[in-house]
């Protein structure tokens, strides 16, 4: 009995345990072998374990709001871009996939097409979570010439318009609803996009990257 007891005082303690996980924020678009990234790109971690981005140099942000990544479980950020130093840190307490980037843009030029990065938080016993009944899927991602636009009813998309980093419109092309759609994105440079759907009275937007 006494061991059990003990049992039960040390438990609590083994479940609250929290990790920090750092990421390193830094580099320019005006030095093309140190362009601005997140270090690590990707986190896997678990629920309750927060993650601290340090900036080193140059003027950066995150950014997780869900008008860029509506597949976001919630959003978060840091606000506008700073220059460096500084750190932000945030908590994540359930699972989920989270999306994030850098606002910046500069001249045409977006941070995001090379600073970005995602934070996956496991579940219960290290359970991946997956998107289930999602109304909308984009993929492959990354994609290679042809990116797929699978619409499961009820989205109202007529059309979708791919973006480029800093927002500027590229191409467009007619879609259909309950349906997988083929997008044609051969010939874009290798990056990071937008590919924006027309809803009627608004728009969403969907981050890929084409390699």
């Amino acid at each position: 009995m006494r061991t059990f007891l003990t049992l039960l005082v040390f438990t609590p303690c083994v479940l609250s345990a929290q990790t920090t996980f750092e990421v390193e924020v830094g580099g320019s678009l005006s030095a093309p072998n140190n362009l601005p990234y997140y270090e690590p790109m990707d986190l896997t971690i678990e629920v309750g374990d927060i993650v601290e981005w340090t900036s080193v140099g140059g003027s950066h942000n995150v950014y997780a709001g869900l008008d860029v990544f509506p597949d976001n479980p919630d959003a978060f950020g840091n606000g506008n871009a700073a220059q460096a130093p500084w750190t932000f840190s945030h908590t994540f307490d359930a699972p989920g996939v989270w999306d994030y980037h850098c606002t910046v843009a500069f001249l045409g030029q977006a941070h995001a097409t090379t600073q970005f990065g995602t934070v996956t938080v496991l579940g219960p016993n290290g359970v991946r979570p997956i998107a289930t009944n999602k109304a909308v899927a984009l993929y492959p991602n990354p994609a290679d010439d042809v990116l797929m636009l699978a619409l499961n009813g009820c989205t109202g998309a007529t059309r979708v318009t791919i973006l480029s980093a800093g927002g500027l419109q590229l191409r467009s092309q007619f879609v259909q609803d309950d349906r997988v759609n083929e997008i044609d994105v051969k010939g874009l440079p290798s990056g990071q996009y937008f590919l924006m759907m027309d809803r009627g009275r608004r728009n969403t937007l969907l981050p890929f990257v084409k390699q």
